[in-house]
Order: C-alpha cells, then structure tokens, then sequence
C-alpha cells in the first residue's frame, strides 16, 4: 500500500514540475521557478542551477555560471557570476550522496554535506544541497532524471525566444528612429510646397484661371493632409519612446475630459455622452487619456450621419484587470475586417467620406499594448461599433 502511495506521489511531483517547466517564458523565470519547486518536494534547504563555461572540464577547480539560486543569501547574490565548483560536483551524471568536503567552496553555516545532483543536458546541472541527508521518501535520482530533458527542451525554447525578442526590439527600435527622422526631414518641403502655392494665389491671381487657383487649393488642401500625417506618424512612434509614469489614474475623470474635448470639437452637432462610473487603474495618465480621446474622436467621426450621435463609455473590473469599452451608434463596419482596425494607416472608409490618416487606432492599441493590456472591436455595418480595451490589474 505503501508503494501505491508513493506512486501517486512521484506522479503529483512529475505533474507540477511539467505544469511549472511549461508555464515560465524566460530563462531566468524558467531556472528560479522550477529551483523552487525541486526543493519543495525534496525538502532540501538550499539548491542552486549552474551552466557548464567552455574548458571548465579539464580544471580540479572548474568554473561554472551560477544561473539560480534558492535558500542562501551568499549565494544568491552571486547569480549570473563565474563560480568554482569542486570538479566532483560538475560531472554529467545524477548522484545523491554525502560529501563530507566537496562543498568548502558553497558558505554556509553549516556545511552542505548532502548533494543531489541533477544534470541538465546539454546545459548544466541542478544541485540541491543540505547540511544533513534529506528524508523524503521519492526515489530522487530516479524520479527527477527523466523530467531534466523536459528542463533542457525549455531552457533552448526560452534562449531562442530572448534572441528573438531583442533582435525584433532592435529592428523596432530602429524602424522608431527611421520614421522619426523622415518625419522631421519631411516638413520643409512640405513648408516649401504650401509656401510657393500661397505665393502665386496671392502674388500671380490674376494670371490663373478658375481651374489653376482649383489645382493650388488641392495642393495646399494635400500639404495640410500630409502634414496631419506626419504629426501623427511622430505620435506614433513618441508611444514607443517615451518613458511610462505610471500612477493611479481615475478613468471616470479622463473619459470625461476626453467627452469634453471632442464635444468641443465637434460644434453645431447633437451628441450625447452616456459616461458611466468607470474602474479606477494602474498607469500612465497622459496615455491612457489618450486611448480615450482617439476612442472619442473616433467614435464622433462615425457618427456624423446621425441625427443625434449618442457615445456611450463604461466599464467594469474583475479579479486580473479592469474592461473599458466606448460604444457609438454611428456607421458601424463589417466584422470580416475587424482585424485591420488597429493596423496603421489601415482604413474601411473611404478617405472623401471620413477624414483621418489611419493612426488614431493604432496608438490606441500602442499604448495599451505597452499596459500589458489588448484591445478588440465589434460592430456591425449600420447599426454602430464598440471598442473594447482592457488593462491588468497594477
């Protein structure tokens, strides 16, 4: 009956240290996060999780990088260093013995004379230690070999995600100051252009006819175009730059500035706000009253064919997070395309039928992205739109 106990519990062991190696998305998370649950089922008091340094091996004393450690501050504080290890510790195989003096090297009040050693493959190695022999009744060389290889697919996994990440943060980066640069480079020609057109309506009128002043008026209208663009193009990449100030922040008070704002801009037109009680968050204030006011804008945009546009804003929190949402009943849009809304320069209008460059959804989506948050939209053509953000609890 015993045995039976046991199996049910080395199953259990397996279970969650597979549910932790599958769960964790970098390598440091990955190596703490299962250096914890080791000691927790075996009881040891202290462990640490090494990767092998090229011509170690051949050394009495070889160094390896110390890449975790649980359960001793002097050790702790050494994670990510060069350390040496007594060549008896850095084999490639499991041992579970008691070393009287191999572990001089490893401080501790009392001397770490029990080992469990468990290789990494291809990696390194997981040592749990203890100054006395462990009593749990697992079978731990046995037991915890075979989930080592499951560790070591993941460690790869996680390395490949990290290169990946940062060779994509450097292509961002360098897309974020190309079009920042080109932006800025843009405006004195354009200065230029709407400059020499004012000049020969002015300076030359009488010497154009209907259709020239026609002409110069549509190059005056596209530089003014142009430059919207850019303006937004700089906000757009500003959202990736710029450093967050995170506080907390009354998302009741910033929807009702934003109503305001675009009340404002919006003259002669009936609109009404449906403002509810809003959650209260974690974030930067400016740019989250910036998702409000794009969302606004937007939504007064697509609602100028009714009679009178009614723009409802809410909300509601949950356990992880908070879910906002603004909701118009203006023209709507077919849900097939939905998954363009938040694309830059993406439209499904028509550009003589609603102004705009296509950006104001993706700063929305920027910015909440960088909340750690999502943003989603539904809306059927004709009958109005809502979209959706939510952001996670600070």
């Amino acid at each position: 009956m015993a045995e039976a106990v046991n199996d049910v519990q080395a199953l259990t062991v397996l279970y969650d240290l597979a549910l932790t190696i599958g769960s964790e998305v970098t390598v440091e998370a990955l190596l703490s996060r299962t250096l914890q649950r080791f000691l927790y089922h075996t009881g040891f008091p202290a462990g640490i999780i090494y990767s092998s340094l090229p011509g170690a091996a051949s050394s009495a004393l070889p160094e390896v990088r110390l890449e975790a450690a649980v359960g001793n501050y002097a050790l702790i504080k050494r994670t990510g260093e060069a350390m040496p290890l007594p060549a008896a510790l850095v084999d490639t195989a499991p041992m579970l013995a008691e070393l009287p003096d191999a572990l001089a090297v490893l401080p501790a009040r009392r001397p770490y004379r029990h080992v469990l050693r468990l290789p990494i493959p291809d990696f390194g190695a997981a040592l749990l230690l203890s100054p006395e022999a462990p009593r749990s009744a697992l079978p731990l060389t046995e037991l915890f070999v075979p989930i080592m290889s499951r560790l070591a697919t993941a460690i790869t996994l996680c390395q490949h995600v990290r290169e990946r990440t940062a060779a994509l943060q450097q292509a961002n980066a360098e897309l974020e100051a190309f079009a920042y640069s080109v932006s800025h480079d843009l405006r004195a020609p354009l200065r230029a252009i709407d400059g020499f057109s004012q000049i020969l309506i002015e300076d030359h009128a009488a010497a154009l006819d209907g259709e020239a002043r026609r002409l110069l008026d549509q190059v005056r209208a596209n530089t003014v175009r142009m430059n919207r663009l850019i303006d937004d193009m700089l906000s757009f990449s500003r959202m990736a730059r710029r450093e967050m100030a995170a506080m907390p922040v009354d998302m009741t008070g910033l929807a009702r500035e934003a109503a305001a704002e675009a009340q404002a801009g919006a003259a002669g037109r009936s609109l009404r706000f449906e403002i509810g009680e809003l959650p209260a968050t974690h974030g930067d204030r400016d740019m989250l009253r910036q998702v409000l006011v794009n969302l606004l804008a937007n939504a007064v945009k697509f609602t100028r064919t009714r009679a009178e546009a009614v723009i409802e804003v809410g909300g509601a929190a949950a356990i992880d997070g908070s879910t906002y949402y603004v909701k118009d009943n203006g023209v709507g849009f077919d849900m097939a395309y939905a998954g363009k809304l938040f694309g830059v320069f993406e439209r499904l209008h028509a550009q003589k039928d609603y102004e705009g460059t296509g950006i104001g959804l993706a700063i929305v989506k920027r910015i909440v992205m960088r909340h750690g948050g999502r943003v989603w939209a539904e809306g059927r053509e004709g009958e109005g739109a809502a979209f959706h953000f939510f952001l996670p609890r600070g």
